[in-house]
């Protein structure tokens, strides 16, 4: 006989009941549902809910102009000057965060030590021996950023020396940061243009120029920066190198975004762990596609968590209840990996969920979702496995392009949280999309009982619905780096 649940009810409704009744009413306010910083097999490593990266380079280098592209922080609150007080040696061991702007991060800062500072190189070096003897994952040093600057004809000095040669990181993965590669291509534009006048060009082909200068200025960093660093110190697994350059005007179509899009892999690329990867994912505000991706990752997970895998049948029939907590996870985890500064309180508030849950179907839209909204979502009775598989597989997808939007929003806007007013609109205007239509259709026509217990069809079927649905702008920004990549 299937358990009823009252107000009064002494036992809290158990959600993972296989028997869960639709016929019973269920207001999802009142579901009983774990608290979001429980520990999860989907969630950030245990204990630590912050990369921690400390970024090394003299003074003037661009790192700050370098932590606002990379970490969404506005630029008055990139510079470190303001956050550290004491003497230059003394600053890298005070952990800098940006509350409001970038809750997911905790970076240290070297300060601004000269070529040949070495004194302040051997303060840097007993910090990271420092890190390296913690326990806690949480108070370990995740990665280094080492920028040098490309607007120096001796990119490698004393202060280079010293930490390469003697500096033990153990294994801390250290990114080689040249920065200001713009300098070296106009440097190759001028050049470039002074020939072309001097051959009596009067009407140079200013896209051609670009294009010729931005050859040359690879060709000059891959043999005095990058053949520099690997002439002194050679090649090391732990190691890794990225170029970048950041103008004013930069936009999402630019070489130097595209040159941030890259240092962001490749950080990404040289961390071990997975849990470190999926943290890195959530504090980088550059990468919506990286962030994208790993909502795929671990929205399957809990989809499979949910659904059981192998020939064993869905739970039997997984009930209306069942499936809210399923959504809930899925959301909980897809919310971490964006890490929208404002989201996480909001995505807390019961409306704002049967908003998120409502956009990711064909549904009215009410302050109030239960049974009867699940029971129409496509049939009158309990679902089938294929139908269980699309329902949850539209959630993944829903909720993962809605964050997409959230996102770009918060981009235009880097100086205030999300607020509820402009959450829910975003969350109305992706329900009437066209875009989200085209991701729903997708799942509906091709998640079938053939294929329902695939993982390869699944995840095949659900890339292809997120890539129908995603905005206008999250399009054009993926074919532009494609474009600025080859």
């Amino acid at each position: 006989m299937t358990q009823q649940h009252t107000e009064g009810s002494s036992h809290p409704l158990d959600l993972n009941d296989p028997n869960d009744d639709y016929r019973q009413e269920i207001d999802t306010s009142k579901i009983v549902l774990e608290d979001p910083s429980a520990q999860s097999s989907l969630s950030l490593p245990e204990s630590c809910d912050k990369f921690r990266i400390l970024i090394i380079g003299k003074a003037g280098v661009g790192k700050s102009t370098i932590c606002s592209k990379v970490f969404g922080i506005p630029p008055e609150q990139a510079g470190v000057s303001h956050h550290s007080i004491g003497t230059a040696k003394e600053k890298v061991w005070q952990p800098i965060t940006f509350e409001g702007a970038n809750e997911s991060l905790i970076l240290h800062d070297s300060g601004g030590f000269e070529a040949g500072d070495v004194g302040c190189v051997e303060e840097i070096t007993k910090f990271i021996n420092f890190r390296k003897t913690q326990h806690r994952l949480a108070d370990q040093l995740h990665c280094i950023w080492y920028c040098i600057s490309c607007n120096s004809n001796r990119p490698i000095q004393g202060a280079e020396l010293e930490f390469f040669q003697n500096a033990d990181v153990g294994k801390i993965p250290v990114v080689v940061v040249f920065t200001q590669f713009d300098k070296l291509e106009d440097s190759a534009f001028i050049k470039e243009l002074m020939r072309q006048t001097r051959r009596g060009v009067t009407q140079p082909d200013i896209s051609h120029i670009k294009e010729i200068a931005t050859h040359a200025a690879i060709a000059e960093y891959d043999a005095n920066y990058r053949g520099q660093f690997e002439k002194y110190f050679g090649r090391r697994n732990r190691v890794t190198m990225a170029r970048i350059g950041i103008r004013p005007d930069d936009d999402a179509g630019s070489l130097g975004s595209s040159l941030v899009d890259t240092l962001v892999k490749e950080t990404r690329e040289i961390l071990l762990e997975d849990g470190l990867k999926l943290l890195w994912t959530a504090a980088q505000a550059h990468s919506a596609d990286m962030k994208l991706q790993a909502s795929i990752d671990v929205g399957m997970r809990s989809f499979w968590n949910a659904v059981g895998i192998s020939s064993v049948p869905f739970v039997p029939f997984i009930g209306a209840a069942a499936l809210y907590k399923s959504f809930y996870k899925i959301l909980e985890t897809i919310d971490v990996v964006w890490r929208i500064p404002g989201c996480r309180a909001l995505v807390q508030k019961s409306k704002i969920r049967n908003l998120i849950l409502q956009a990711c179907f064909d549904a009215t839209v009410m302050d109030r979702v239960g049974v009867q909204f699940l029971m129409a979502i496509n049939i009158f009775g309990p679902l089938s496995a294929a139908q269980t598989a699309g329902v949850l597989l539209k959630m993944i997808a829903g909720i993962t392009l809605l964050y997409e939007r959230i996102f770009w929003e918060s981009k235009d806007h880097p100086k205030r949280l999300m607020e509820q007013s402009v959450m829910e609109s975003l969350i109305r205007d992706f329900q009437k999309s066209k875009d989200r239509v085209r991701m729903s259709s997708h799942l509906t026509a091709t998640i079938t009982t053939a294929n329902c217990y695939s993982k390869e069809a699944c995840l095949k079927e659900l890339h292809t619905a997120i890539d129908e649905g995603r905005s206008r702008r999250g399009k054009d920004f993926l074919r532009k780096q494609t474009v600025m990549g080859e």
